[in-house]
């Protein structure tokens, strides 16, 4: 597990996210996209999240369906 790739995604999700809830694959597809660049442009391998949340669209479609209760 790293610690440095799930705080990294914590920012990214509140940096990025729409802060709103949404049940849009489109968009949980885009943003699951940008965030797996975003990571391996700060030096973080997928794998070092992947390993704690899963796949990272499916994380997103959940961040997205409960944006707003957060």
């Amino acid at each position: 597990m790293s610690a440095r790739g799930i705080e990294f995604l914590h920012k990214w999700v509140e940096e990025n996210v729409p802060p709103y809830s949404t049940a849009d694959p489109a968009l949980a597809a885009k943003l699951a996209e940008q965030a797996t660049a975003d990571a391996i442009k700060a030096g973080i391998r997928p794998e070092e999240i992947s390993e704690e949340v899963g796949s990272m669209l499916t994380t997103m479609l959940e961040v997205l369906d409960h944006r707003d209760t957060e």
